[in-house]
């Protein structure tokens, strides 16, 4: 009764709404060919039910099950990324003062120029190319640029040079945007990861992203290495919070040059596969846990979500 009770109520508000899945054509048709009519074989994942091969999530985590997922994305422009080398962080990230994102989120909010909003988080990606004292990597999608030599002092300069500007239509001319004073020491790149997976193991936020996401890496390491995909084909990155905590895991997928963001919730070790194989791989959907996606992900979708900033 409570489970049908939270459907009915998930579906009056909007979510579920099968409007909001991508074209057709970007839709995975594999899972519907994996359940050849038996009740004990999940559709999607083609593993048993429950599954004895895949390592589980503990039962005190308390995942929320039954409430629709589709249309649960809160509408962004661009992601923001931003490189700590940790796995956790404070339960709120713009609350750390004197960081980067406390930093930067001081910065949008004298700045509220954009008809879009920035979804900024912390990244367990180490800063690989930044050579200042106390600066950091950021990553920026769906522009598919890394920033090295960030540093908190900056955080107006960025905004304005990376965050304020329009969405791009085509990939960004490096060359172009290295010629701005404003950057100072702040050097631009291209994004060196193909693809990329990230899942929120946000545990001081909430414990279920927390445990879920290390269980979930192991699986994806264990995938991608058997496709003999290296870091640069698919990195697995953990970030800071990114909201849907009660339906942990929670996976951001970027593919086809950093300009989709594909979102999955209630993502289980038995998806790992389908994920990597569908999605990093083939660029299509996984309707049965998709959440939602980066605005302009897709061409000719006219509905995406039914939040609103």
């Amino acid at each position: 009764m409570v489970s049908y009770m939270k459907k009915s109520l998930g579906s009056l508000a909007g979510f579920g709404d099968t409007n909001l899945l991508p074209p057709e054509e970007y839709l995975s048709t594999a899972c519907n060919s994996n359940n050849n009519g038996d009740d004990d074989i999940d559709d999607c994942t083609g593993c048993s039910n429950p599954c004895s091969e895949h390592k589980p999530y503990p039962s005190y985590l308390n995942i929320e099950m039954d409430f629709p997922i589709l249309g649960s994305v809160k509408p962004y422009g661009r992601h923001v990324l931003i490189a700590t080398g940790a796995t956790d962080w404070p339960k709120k990230i713009e609350h750390e003062k004197d960081s980067f994102a406390y930093c930067l989120y001081e910065a949008e909010s004298r700045n509220k120029s954009n008809p879009w909003k920035n979804l900024v988080t912390n990244a367990s990606c180490v800063s690989v190319y930044s050579t200042v004292p106390n600066s950091c990597d950021v990553l920026i999608f769906p522009d598919n640029i890394v920033v090295s030599n960030v540093t908190s002092d900056k955080a107006d300069d960025f905004y304005n040079l990376f965050l304020a500007t329009p969405l791009p239509k085509k990939p960004v001319d490096i060359d172009f945007m290295m010629k701005d004073d404003r950057l100072d020491q702040m050097k631009i790149q291209k994004c060196p990861y193909k693809t990329l997976l990230l899942l929120c193991s946000h545990k001081k936020r909430d414990k279920r992203c927390g445990i879920t996401a290390p269980i979930l890496a192991q699986e994806f390491d264990h995938v991608l290495r058997e496709k003999d995909l290296s870091e640069n084909d698919a990195a697995v990155i953990m970030v800071s919070h990114i909201g849907g905590h009660k339906i942990a895991g929670n996976v951001i997928c970027y593919v086809n040059e950093g300009t989709r963001g594909v979102w999955y919730g209630r993502v289980k070790t038995c998806h790992c596969r389908p994920i990597v194989e569908e999605t990093i791989i083939n660029g299509k959907i996984i309707k049965e846990i998709y959440r939602g996606a980066m605005d302009n992900s897709f061409e000719n979708q006219q509905k995406r979500t039914i939040f609103k900033w």
